[in-house]
């Protein structure tokens, strides 16, 4: 079993939030509709801004920055976090080749890939340094409003169709 420990999960969000850019980059390009266009734009502008800061804090970060309640408690959950993202990321590279049905798929998948992020980032702050907690709940609170932007676009849509 691989071990995770916060320099890996932080360069796995690194890659996570590649991937979201060139899925939204490619969501951008394949709306229907200029509303959803738009949104797509912004996500993946914020997610290249989201980017730089992990690569950031991982040049800032040592080793094992963790607080543990429990000894040997926090590389079990990050792993299980790591495993987890692992998958997310993974997903994200499959729907960025697939097309989804409707502008209401593209959103519900990006709704799906927002929440997952926030766990995320939630649940690794929790073990991190304080020093790069400051970091983590700026990306935390951006990722709550992209996911509040979406379940409005969602609601949006439904009303109006497509």
């Amino acid at each position: 079993m691989e071990n995770y420990g916060p320099r890996e999960i932080v360069g796995i969000a690194v890659n996570v939030e590649k991937a979201g850019i060139g899925l939204y980059g490619e969501l951008e390009k394949r709306a229907g509709n200029n509303k959803v266009r738009e949104i797509w734009n912004y996500l993946r502008l914020q997610e290249e801004n989201h980017k730089r800061m992990f690569e950031n804090l991982l040049k800032d970060l040592p080793e094992s920055p963790v607080y543990e309640v429990k000894s040997g408690e926090y590389e079990t959950y990050l792993r299980a976090i790591a495993s987890n993202y692992v998958f997310t990321l993974e997903l994200i590279e499959e729907k960025k080749r697939e097309l989804f049905s409707s502008d209401l798929e593209a959103v519900d998948f990006g709704i799906y890939i927002e929440k997952e992020s926030i766990l995320t980032y939630s649940a690794l702050k929790e073990y991190l340094e304080t020093k790069t907690g400051p970091v983590l709940e700026n990306i935390i609170r951006e990722e709550k409003r992209h996911l509040a932007d979406l379940t409005l676009l969602k609601e949006e849509l439904k009303k109006g169709g497509e």
